[in-house]
């Protein structure tokens, strides 16, 4: 019984503009805690689904000019062979 009596007098005390006279500035600064709070949970789940959402081009397949292109890069084909493989793809 005691837990509920103090329960009570806890909520109906200053902060919610009962006693002590602070009216409404009494209880106003928790709507900013509120809403910051409401920020930080925002900003933790927008980072939480970043962080393991995969990247744009992961899984995506290259196209065959991409391929051509790094072949080409990489020494695999010569300048001859990548300029007919070029006209044959367009």
């Amino acid at each position: 019984m005691e837990f509920i009596s103090a329960l009570s007098n806890w909520c109906s005390g200053p902060a919610l503009g009962h006693g002590a006279g602070y009216g409404m500035g009494g209880w106003m600064p928790f709507h900013f805690g509120g809403i910051l709070q409401l920020v930080v949970i925002g900003l933790i789940i927008y980072f939480t689904v970043r962080m393991f959402r995969k990247p744009a081009t992961e899984g995506r397949t290259p196209s065959p000019s991409e391929i051509l292109k790094r072949r080409y890069a990489s020494g695999e084909i010569d300048e001859q062979a990548y300029k007919r493989m070029k006209d044959e793809l367009k």
